[in-house]
């Protein structure tokens, strides 16, 4: 196998074709998508000072292999992640041929020796590995653990109403209190779900409103969301009007948009990524009906998976009992154990900051 680094721009949107055909070959998951990458890099990536450091392997001219990877500076630390950053890469891994004639180990550590051999980076950051990943045997042997996730999925097999009344064996009235809660925004009025697909003037409305409302969920919760950060609202926004696998859907009542949802229908399998609701209409639960139709919507569609991907929120298990675990490695070199130090001694001070606040209270 034949390896080069890609380390400009240029070179890594010249990769698209090849690219895209070894995802076809490979079980990539959509955080691997060139199309999503590539818009990340030309918007909240470069905003950010990310640099490409993607690792491509090649056997008789033909595209094997992809480490897709970035370098980005933090405090003056060259920290080498996964391309797409720290934000949204819900499971990293690498791209691989099943037909390529050397181990997936074997082109993970060729690709990282050649990577601190020609970037110089200080720590590797390796985030959300799902333990089915194709790289997570080589990275939960060569390096250290950091921390431990979760990403909720329903498999969606059978039908939509046996599904919903399986709901009972871990939730016994989500199924009557959605409904109940259907019936009361109908006598509200005309309710619709619509799924809305292309860069339409449609597409763009729901857009909207779906920052809007995104907006005003980190504005009250005094998170700093993605959003906020530099590049990242035109993320969206391109991806909107570049990507193919982009899925955007709306709840409206009396044609007033109350929920939406920004996600990708990718491989046959739909990536729950970010919803949103307007406040005004919360004692309705509008997030929670509008994930019903869309489910219902993927069963209508013959979808594989539903996926929730990372995070074990409460409403996610909701709708389903089944999890995959997920785990991040930093580099084993001196530079990961002092990362890991500093997380941990973080952690503690949290812990006894809300311990004060505790007894302050």
């Amino acid at each position: 196998m034949l390896f080069e680094l890609i380390d400009n721009e240029n070179g890594l949107l010249d990769l698209g074709p090849e690219w895209e055909k070894l995802e076809r070959k490979s079980p990539a998951h959509l955080f691997q998508n060139h199309c999503l990458l590539a818009d990340w890099y030309l918007s909240a990536g470069k905003a950010g000072g990310a640099v490409p450091a993607v690792v491509v392997g090649r056997e008789a001219g033909v595209l094997r292999a992809v480490f897709p990877a970035c370098v980005i500076v933090k405090a003056g630390v060259r920290i080498l992640t996964w391309l797409g950053g720290f934000f949204i890469v819900d499971y990293g891994d690498v791209l691989f041929d099943p037909a390529s004639s050397i181990p997936v180990d074997d082109f993970v550590r060729e690709a990282l020796r050649l990577l601190k051999k020609e970037m110089g980076y200080h720590v590797g950051y390796f985030q959300n590995m799902r333990h089915d990943a194709l790289a997570y045997p080589f990275f939960s042997r060569e390096c250290r653990f950091f921390r431990g996730d979760v990403a909720p999925f329903i498999d969606l097999e059978g039908g939509f109403e046996p599904y919903l009344d399986s709901l009972k064996r871990f939730r016994k009235k989500q199924k009557s209190d959605t409904l109940r809660q259907i019936k009361r925004l109908q006598e509200q009025g005309e309710l619709v779900f619509s799924v809305v697909t292309g860069d339409t003037p449609r597409a763009g409305e729901v857009l909207e409103a779906f920052f809007e409302q995104k907006r005003w969920r980190f504005q009250v919760s005094g998170v700093h969301g993605v959003l906020f950060k530099p590049g990242y609202e035109d993320f969206y926004r391109q991806e909107a009007r570049r990507n193919p696998s982009l899925h955007l859907c709306c709840l409206t009542l009396n044609g007033e948009i109350i929920a939406t949802h920004l996600g990708y229908l990718y491989k046959n399998r739909l990536y729950f990524v970010m919803p949103t609701y307007d406040h005004r209409y919360g004692k309705f639960s509008p997030g929670r009906v509008l994930t019903y139709y869309l489910v219902r919507h993927c069963f209508e569609q013959e979808v594989e998976l539903f996926d929730f991907c990372i995070g074990p929120e409460e409403y996610k298990y909701e709708w389903t009992d089944r999890d995959v675990p997920i785990s991040s490695f930093v580099s084993d070199d001196v530079a990961g154990r002092l990362l890991l130090g500093i997380k941990k001694a973080k952690i503690r001070l949290d812990e006894l900051l809300n311990r004060i606040k505790g007894v302050k209270g």
